[in-house]
C-alpha cells in the first residue's frame, strides 16, 4: 500500500501538470494539511521529496512553491521535446493504424472544441490527449517513456501560452497540418511540423515567464 507521502507527491503533481498549481505557487503545510486530510509529517516528506526531484523549491521566508525554471533551462528542455516530439510523429506516420488514426482524430477535435469555447484550461487538457495519441502511435516504448518524463518537466509551461489571445486557434492550425502529414505518411514533413510546433511554443515562453517573477 502506497505511503501517505507517496500519495501526496502524486496529488500534487496532478495539480502541477493540470496547471491548478503554477510556477511561484507558495505550498503552504497547514493548507495541504487540511486539503488532504493528513499530519504535516508526510507533507513534508512529500516537500522535500518533490524538491530533491527538481518540482518544488524553498526560498527563505517563502518556504516550499512550484520551482520557476530558468528561461535557459526551459529553452534547453523544449529542444529536447522537440526532437523527440518530432521523431514520435514521424514514427506514427510510418506505423498508422486505423485505431490509433481516430485516436488521433479524437484527440485534435476536442482541442478544436475546447478553442472554439476559448478555455484554456480544457485545451491544456486535450492538448495531451492529442500529443498521447500521436505517442502512442509511434510504437516506441522508449521514446514514450522520455517523453513522459519530459512532459512531467514541462506541462506547467505549456499551458502559459494559451492565455495569449488568438493562440488557441493558431495551435489548432498547426495540430491540423501535424495530422494531416501523419494521415498523408509523410513522415518528414510531420517531423518538421512538430519540432516548430514545439519550438514556438517555447520561444514564447521567456517573455511570459517575466509574469512570474
Amino acid at each position: 500500500m502506497p505511503r501517505a507521502s507517496d500519495r501526496l507527491i502524486e496529488q500534487i503533481k496532478n495539480e502541477i501538470f493540470s496547471g491548478l498549481l503554477k510556477p511561484g505557487d507558495q505550498l503552504e503545510e497547514a493548507e495541504l494539511s487540511k486539503r488532504f486530510g493528513v499530519s504535516r509529517t508526510p507533507i513534508r516528506e512529500a516537500i522535500r521529496s518533490m524538491v530533491d526531484g527538481g518540482f518544488l523549491e524553498t526560498r527563505p521566508r517563502k518556504g516550499a512553491m512550484v520551482r520557476v525554471l530558468t528561461a535557459k533551462e526551459l529553452n534547453d528542455l523544449f529542444e529536447v521535446a522537440a526532437e523527440l516530439e518530432g521523431m514520435a510523429a514521424r514514427l506514427a506516420s510510418e506505423s498508422l493504424t486505423l485505431s490509433h488514426k481516430k485516436s488521433i482524430q479524437e484527440g485534435l477535435q476536442q482541442c478544436k472544441d475546447a478553442a472554439a469555447k476559448e478555455d484554456p484550461t480544457a485545451y491544456a487538457a486535450a492538448n495531451l490527449v492529442f500529443h498521447a495519441a500521436i505517442h502512442r502511435a509511434a510504437g516506441n516504448e522508449w521514446l514514450i517513456d522520455q517523453l513522459e518524463r519530459l512532459q512531467a518537466r514541462i506541462n506547467v509551461y505549456r499551458l502559459l501560452p494559451y492565455e495569449v489571445v488568438g493562440r488557441l486557434e493558431k495551435s489548432v492550425e498547426e495540430h491540423e497540418q501535424i495530422a494531416d502529414a501523419i494521415f498523408n505518411k509523410d513522415g518528414a514533413t510531420a517531423n518538421t511540423l512538430m519540432r516548430d510546433h514545439i519550438m514556438l511554443q517555447g520561444a514564447r515562453l521567456p517573455s511570459l515567464l517575466k509574469a512570474l517573477e
